[in-house]
Formats: C-alpha cells, sequence, structure tokens
C-alpha cells in the first residue's frame, strides 16, 4: 500500500513463531510507526518468513515522515 509521496523515516516491526505453537513479538503497524518515530504513513508493506512451518516472521514495514 503506498501514497505517492516520498518518506524520510522507516520503522519495522516483526513476530516471530516456531512449530506454530508458540508465537512473540508485535507486527503491528502502530508499533512499526512508533519504532521509526513516523507521524504520517506513506507506504507499508509486509514480509514473510517461513522454514517448512519450524519457524515463521513476518515484519510489517511502514515508510513515512
Amino acid at each position: 500500500m503506498e501514497t505517492g509521496f516520498s518518506a524520510t523515516k522507516e520503522g519495522i516491526a516483526c513476530a516471530k513463531s516456531y512449530l506454530g505453537l508458540l508465537a512473540l513479538g508485535d507486527a503491528s503497524v502502530e508499533t512499526s510507526q512508533k519504532n521509526g518515530n513516523i507521524k504520517e504513513i506513506t507506504s507499508i508493506e509486509l514480509e514473510s518468513y517461513n522454514f517448512l512451518g519450524i519457524y515463521a516472521k513476518l515484519c510489517t514495514v511502514t515508510k513515512g515522515n
């Protein structure tokens, strides 16, 4: 999702999962916005990684000003 405006800041928030039973972290947009000290969001990206269902990671990357 993008607005077309340029961004000067970036915030990342990640959550991890082990065996699909234990989940740790917070990958919310609000958390990534706070981590990057962003007031106005210009784009949001989701990045995911999964290794045979044993380990999974989801990150929210928020860009803005």
